[in-house]
């Protein structure tokens, strides 16, 4: 399970998907490959990722919610660890 929390209206609201789907990855994997350097994004390459987390998260926040409710420093760490396993992942790929 992945979950992302954004402040929305002074009010923290956390939005959680079951997993990131096999479409969103496959956009991860050709917009990395488009970004010349992950560390220096244009302001377009970034509305891109950023637009990845949206539709990972099924739409239930828009892109400026995300850039309005979530620090500054923490936007690229969120976009990243969107394809980083979670604790339960991890946990369940251990039971198997």
């Amino acid at each position: 399970m992945k979950s992302l929390a954004l402040y929305i209206n002074d009010e923290r609201k956390v939005f959680t998907i079951p997993f990131v789907s096999g479409l969103v990855w496959r956009k991860w994997i050709e917009l990395q490959a488009k970004a010349e350097n992950l560390n220096n994004l244009t302001l377009e390459e970034l509305d891109e990722f950023v637009g990845l987390v949206v539709l990972a998260f099924k739409n239930q926040f828009t892109l400026e919610q995300f850039y309005e409710g979530i620090p500054f420093d923490q936007v690229m760490s969120t976009i990243q660890g969107l394809f980083l396993p979670s604790t339960d992942e991890t946990a369940e790929t251990k039971k198997k």
